[in-house]
């Protein structure tokens, strides 16, 4: 009997996201799950097709991965789950799939959102004008997932904050960095 066993961990980033490489390619994936990373070490197996995979992506940017590693450990479950409404949110309105980034870049952009709204620091969003304009579906998602966000965590979540957000949302569907957008739209009003 041959085991189905070909995914190593490489890390436990919390109890929702592993790394794990596939020894038969070689890529490196991240794995998203509800409880996936609970009770399970570095170095162990686990199948390709365990149920408790929801989302698996291919890491193409180590570095990036680096960046955010420590800011996807200690992402609340409920940040990972509003991240992941707020995505099939956008592939049910534009009818195609994300660009995998948004599962890192998403909820590490709530998570910090939430973290300033709860320590009353303010959200300016001096490009919210142009962002509403140009990007009016993404804008009407962004408001949709402002809306989530704000029933899961009881916090208001500002206009200037919705701006934001529908760049990750256009940046999802494009997989044009928000750093790109952010100066693009620095150099409209420029």
């Amino acid at each position: 009997m041959e085991l189905d066993c070909n995914l190593k961990i490489d890390r436990v980033m919390n109890n929702n996201v592993i790394l794990a490489k596939d020894v038969d390619s070689g890529e490196e994936l991240v794995l998203l799950g509800k409880g996936i990373g609970f009770s399970i070490k570095t170095g162990a197996w686990i199948r390709a097709h365990d149920p408790r995979i929801e989302k698996r992506f291919r890491l193409d940017d180590r570095d990036q991965l680096r960046q955010n590693q420590s800011l996807v450990e200690d992402i609340e479950p409920e940040v990972i789950h509003i991240s992941e409404e707020i995505i099939c949110l956008i592939e049910l309105q534009f009818k195609r799939k994300v660009h995998n980034k948004v599962y890192l870049a998403l909820p590490s952009h709530i998570k910090f959102a939430i973290f300033r709204l709860r320590n009353g620091m303010d959200i300016l969003n001096p490009f919210l004008h142009e962002t509403k304009m140009c990007y009016p579906k993404e804008f009407e998602i962004a408001q949709k997932a402002a809306e989530l966000m704000s029933e899961t965590f009881n916090i208001d979540i500002p206009e200037d904050e919705v701006g934001f957000l529908t760049f990750h949302v256009y940046s999802a569907l494009t997989n044009v960095p928000v750093s790109q957008l952010t100066k693009f739209s620095n150099f409209i009003m420029g």
